[in-house]
């Protein structure tokens, strides 16, 4: 993967859920993906080319974060698509 737009078409073809979420002028603000495992949610957040964050979450009644990952987009796509299974 070289460019983030390749990134994003990865974490689709895993199966990642994107919303485009925009400001109250109409504008995106922000990228929100999403993809549940057993027990499990991934997330990433992206707030343009050069920051964004992503983590894993267990599921239950405080989600507790298991891993997390902040700084420019490609590096964190990169960390997210590299992050094994949940229990793997």
């Amino acid at each position: 993967m070289t460019t983030v737009e390749e990134g994003l078409h990865a974490l689709v073809v895993r199966g990642f859920r994107f919303q485009h979420i925009a400001d109250r002028h109409g504008e995106l603000a922000i990228i929100v993906g999403t993809y549940g495992w057993p027990g499990f949610s991934d997330r990433i957040e992206i707030h343009g080319e050069h920051q964004a964050s992503a983590a894993r979450t267990r599921a239950g009644s405080a989600e507790e974060t298991v891993w997390r990952r902040g700084g420019d987009t490609r590096s964190v796509i990169v960390a997210l698509l590299g992050l094994p299974p949940p229990g793997g």
